[in-house]
């Protein structure tokens, strides 16, 4: 019996054994049976890093099944594999008690996807040469979390999928969200690129080829295991060819963006709209990603970036977010008690009057 089996038997004898099981029925919450088939995730991000309350988390929990969310979505580093996997149990088997399912969302692996702390990648700093290369011959590299690895050794592929297994044994995982893949409209100048495209390759060329290696670690996980969703978003503002590209990644069910809950238009006013990157908005840049996930047969998927939020940009979000349920989109995720608010429980008590009417 492999860990993820055993722990899950594990859970179910202590639920039968400590506590009244007609109790336990009564309290469960099904969230997925609650609503139509429209998905909504929350980003709880890093709550089991050292610092590990069971309390706080059946609160947080329980608050996120009450506003009718379907999934918990966990960064996971390389490291959490070996180092936090019991904290991981606790908030996993806490998630299935309320009905919730378990997504992950592999953080920095190879500093591909981005996903959560800001750090370098175990695997780059291991295997230097499969560095992503300038022209100058110096790695391409992250201010925040480190150096990029090129698509073209196949260690790198291969380091994605063993990671994925070692996860889907270690928990009972039903989604896997990539987040921002970071090397579109990159051109890799590293020797197994060269060797692979050519010395002179036109940037569609490397395009396409990361577009390809996604179908790929698809591909493998949806043959291995089929009931897993695959989920991606980009940059709200990523460029329309990128954006096309990227929407016929092969096996991906979900496919869209992230970006602030309001319009480009409404940044710089006084009543809000802080940025976190140009034009990186829902609604506007957002709203292309609809239609091309419908024509390329996935589900449509937003982010709302509520993070990093002052509190007239609080106000800004509350004032624009009845647009952003109105755009009819499949999964929409939000951050539970993200980084850097100035006033987290007024934000949180936006996001949830919001998220409740989301279905």
């Amino acid at each position: 019996m492999n860990r993820r089996k055993f722990l899950n038997s594990i859970a179910a004898t202590s639920a039968i054994t400590a506590i009244n099981p007609l109790a336990f029925a009564q309290n469960k919450v099904p969230a997925l049976n609650r609503r139509n088939e429209k998905l909504l995730s929350c980003y709880y991000f890093r709550a089991h890093m050292y610092t590990m309350v069971p309390r706080h988390v059946r609160e947080d929990l329980k608050w996120m099944a009450d506003h009718g969310t379907d999934a918990i979505d966990l960064a996971i580093l390389e490291q959490d594999m070996f180092a936090a996997v019991e904290n991981i149990d606790i908030i996993a088997n806490e998630a299935e008690k309320l009905g919730m399912k378990l997504f992950i969302v592999p953080s920095r692996w190879a500093g591909l996807v981005a996903g959560a702390p800001k750090v370098p990648s175990l695997f780059a700093v291991h295997n230097p040469h499969t560095w992503l290369m300038h022209t100058d011959g110096k790695p391409s590299y992250s201010e925040v979390s480190g150096v990029n690895c090129s698509i073209f050794y196949p260690e790198v592929a291969d380091f994605f999928k063993s990671s994925l297994e070692k996860a889907i044994d270690l928990w009972n995982i039903k989604g896997i969200i990539w987040d921002e893949p970071k090397i579109y409209d990159f051109v890799d100048h590293s020797e197994a690129a060269i060797k692979k495209l050519g010395k002179n390759a036109p940037k569609e060329l490397y395009n396409q080829a990361f577009t390809d290696f996604w179908s790929e670690i698809n591909t493998h996980i949806k043959e291995k295991y089929p009931e897993i969703q695959t989920h991606m978003f980009l940059y709200s503002e990523m460029n329309q060819k990128v954006l096309e590209n990227a929407a016929t990644i092969k096996n991906l069910d979900y496919f869209g963006c992230d970006g602030r809950p309001w319009s480009a238009d409404d940044s710089g006013k006084n009543e809000g709209g802080h940025q976190e990157g140009l034009a990186k908005t829902l609604l506007g840049a957002g709203e292309r990603f609809l239609p091309v996930a419908k024509k390329n047969n996935k589900k449509s998927l937003w982010l709302v970036e509520n993070h990093n939020m002052l509190d007239k940009d609080v106000a800004l979000m509350d004032k624009r977010f009845p647009e952003i349920l109105n755009k009819d989109v499949d999964h929409l995720i939000y951050y539970y008690y993200p980084r850097n608010l100035e006033n987290p429980e007024n934000n949180m008590r936006v996001i949830g009057k919001h998220i409740s009417n989301f279905k």
